[in-house]
């Protein structure tokens, strides 16, 4: 079994909850328009003549896979953790559409056939080389195909201090009142350090704070020459209900999604 793989089912085991901490599904109206920014793109593509095929990449328990499956799309869900594997099964298993794949080392190896959508949400972050990520799973488009990543972190250096700190505080208010304070204690004290812990799932799968969050720009030029368009869709986003209400209140941004559509043909 890979390190990798390890922590991820050490941090994602039968018993966690994917919404809780995850303000893309626990905030009813962010999980909204992002789900509305999928079904855009599904609602194109179908339009364009292609094949409602998607890929997701880190399907997590399925809360973008639902909406994919409600509009009609054949949905293959790659999964690392095999915990979340059988609760994707358990959940959509009946459905003939639906076809879990385990990638236990993230290579999409056990994966065939391309796809008319590329789903990633909540993954960039967690591949600590996330543009040769991009790099091969685009190339599992169909011609006019489109990649879809959401819910990733901005780069750090291009977020004001400002709005770094709001979103820093209401993190740590959140997480302090989260319980199993001593390990909560423990992570916040390393990370307000530098220090990180390489056998710590708490502080490897986020690995974006290691790494100061996704080049959101350097996505864009990486894919700009791969597709018709690119898109860097920035919004607000943070566990605390009280942080994420003021956050957009303000009108601040510190995540971000990205839209490549109409894949070129390979080579």
């Amino acid at each position: 079994m890979s390190l990798p793989q390890l922590l991820q089912e050490a941090h994602y085991d039968e018993s966690v909850d994917y919404r809780h901490g995850s303000p893309h599904l626990a905030h009813w109206p962010l999980y909204d328009r992002l789900t509305g920014i999928l079904r855009t793109e599904l609602r194109r593509l179908s339009a364009a003549g292609l094949p409602l095929d998607v890929l997701e990449v880190g399907a997590g328990h399925g809360g973008y896979t639902e909406p994919a499956l409600a509009a009609g799309c054949r949905v293959t869900a790659v999964e690392m953790s095999r915990p979340s594997l059988a609760e994707l099964d358990r959940r959509f298993g009946t459905n003939g559409d639906f076809s879990p794949v385990f990638d236990p080392d993230g290579s999409l190896s056990a994966v065939g056939g391309d796809f008319a959508l590329v789903l990633c949400v909540s993954v960039l972050h967690h591949i600590p080389d996330y543009l040769d990520f991009v790099g091969t799973v685009s190339g599992r488009l169909r011609p006019g195909g489109t990649l879809l990543a959401l819910q990733d972190p901005l780069w750090y250096p291009r977020v004001g201090r400002t709005v770094r700190a709001l979103d820093r505080t209401s993190f740590y208010a959140w997480r302090l009142a989260q319980g199993d304070l001593r390990r909560g204690l423990g992570t916040l004290g390393r990370r307000l350090r530098g220090v990180y812990d390489e056998t710590s799932p708490s502080d490897m799968v986020e690995y974006h704070v290691v790494r100061q969050g996704v080049d959101e720009q350097a996505l864009a030029g990486l894919l700009s020459g791969r597709f018709g368009s690119v898109q860097v869709v920035r919004y607000w986003s943070n566990q605390s209900g009280l942080g994420q209400r003021l956050g957009e209140r303000l009108d601040l941004r510190n995540t971000f999604g990205l839209v490549a559509r109409d894949a070129k043909p390979a080579g």
